[in-house]
């Protein structure tokens, strides 16, 4: 230890003391500068320790001073310290009490899993809901509570850091489960992630569905045959001449809005079956270069009457390149994307039709320099019948978006898009690069 790590009321008068008794020792020896040396040094160390106490001195009666003044006010701080403990305990007993009444009035039933998948908590909807196996709450896992292939890889997924949703059937219910990644504080420096588990029945909202879905397809099944029978019946008055000339006219607008009609209901009873689970896919290899090109030869007419140039992009690694999918499946979804993009785009203008591969899926981009889709209007765009406002003067049945959505899906892949208004759109399909299962 240095000398500087003393206090100056230690190591300065034991300096001071030492300087001096070894100077008187050197003056009686007859070493006179030596001595007088030493005697000096030992001055400077009492005047040095001097300093030093003065300044202890002074800072004694500061934090006396200061120290009298925080005494006296005392009692009024330890007062707000306890008004504010008060405070705070109310604030958090109130917090609790509202979580806890939340939990149990709520009809979603809801289970924490922690980092170890471990049940951490639930409301008594969870309970509820899961019946029989209600009672692995108290002390089960995440494999107690859904030992299904399905509900576990939905969890894995969940507990990997994304959101998951899934259905299942359980004792006569249809439950829809909703797993949201949570991060979960285990110390101050470290947040482990488990998941959120949201449960809801949704028997009566499929059984609502299904009914609904049903009447869809028989009523456009049914209406049909009438609808037919109305275009033969124009059609022959046309032919057979029993029309005079100034009753033509209204004849062809018979004739139009039977084409409108037998359109819709073609699109309704494509849908219904997509949603129904009627359609099949049939999954083959297919040339993708070629294919595109018989895609862009089938809009090519109404990209003609529209005076709308097309243009084919395909990304160089996928030249030459086979691709397995629904060939008939596959032209519906996109002659429905081309023929939206070239209804909207302006004359003169390009609609592209690119492909490209990312990692394991493909995605197929259409592009417009339409008028875009503004952002009132993107949370709903694949909604049926959902018509934007800058789409009721174009001829249409509000269907094909929809169409093209729920063949995205059942193929394994989404659609999404993105738009500058008033200046382009496109429509992003991704498929996956492999056959999906099933």
């Amino acid at each position: 230890m240095q000398a500087r790590d003393f206090p100056p009321t230690l190591w300065l008068p034991i300096a001071t003391f030492g300087s001096a008794l070894c100077g008187a020792l050197f003056l009686t020896a007859s070493r006179m500068p030596l001595g007088w040396g030493l005697l000096a040094l030992g001055l400077y160390f009492l005047w040095l320790w001097y300093r030093r106490m003065r300044s202890a001195l002074a800072s004694l009666k500061a934090i006396k001073a200061y120290g009298e003044a925080d005494w006296n006010d005392l009692p009024r701080i330890w007062s707000s310290l306890e008004q504010e403990n008060i405070a705070l305990k109310e604030q958090a007993y109130r917090e609790d009490q509202l979580r806890h009444s939340i939990l149990t009035n709520l009809n979603v039933g809801i289970v924490l899993l922690g980092s170890l998948r471990q049940i951490v908590t639930f409301n008594p909807a969870a309970q509820r809901l899961l019946g029989s196996s209600s009672r692995v709450l108290f002390k089960g896992t995440a494999t107690d509570l859904l030992n299904d292939p399905e509900s576990l890889g939905m969890m894995d997924k969940a507990f990997n850091g994304d959101t998951s949703a899934w259905s299942r059937d359980r004792a006569g219910r249809i439950l829809s489960f909703y797993a949201v990644p949570l991060s979960i504080k285990t110390d101050a420096s470290a947040a482990d992630l488990g998941i959120l588990l949201a449960i809801q029945d949704i028997t009566q909202q499929e059984a609502l569905e299904q009914t609904r879905q049903k009447f869809i397809s028989n009523a456009s099944h049914e209406l049909k045959t009438p609808v037919t029978s109305i275009r033969v019946a124009a059609e022959n008055l046309m032919d057979d001449g029993w029309i005079p000339p100034e009753g033509e006219g209204n004849i062809k607008i018979i004739l139009r809005n039977v084409d409108r009609m037998t359109l819709l209901l073609n699109d309704i009873s494509e849908l219904s079956r997509i949603e129904t689970g009627a359609l099949k896919l049939e999954f083959i290899s297919i040339a993708l270069e070629a294919f595109l090109k018989d895609v862009i030869d089938n809009a090519s007419p109404l990209a003609k009457y529209k005076n709308v140039e097309m243009s084919l992009e395909i990304e160089p690694c996928l030249m030459d390149r086979n691709f397995v999918s629904d060939p008939l499946r596959l032209n519906q979804l996109l002659e429905n994307l081309l023929s939206n993009a070239i209804k909207f785009s302006p004359e003169k203008s390009t609609v592209l039709l690119s492909v490209r591969l990312e990692n394991q899926w493909i995605v197929f981009s259409v592009r417009d320099n339409g008028p875009g889709i503004s952002p009132k209007d993107s949370n709903r765009i694949f909604e049926r019948f959902y018509r934007t406002q800058t789409a009721r003067g174009v001829p249409g049945t509000g269907l094909g978006l929809a169409i093209v959505k729920h063949l995205s899906r059942i193929m394994g892949g989404e659609v999404n898009f993105e738009s500058i208004p008033c200046r382009e759109t496109t429509f992003f399909v991704r498929l996956p690069w492999e056959t999906p299962k099933g």
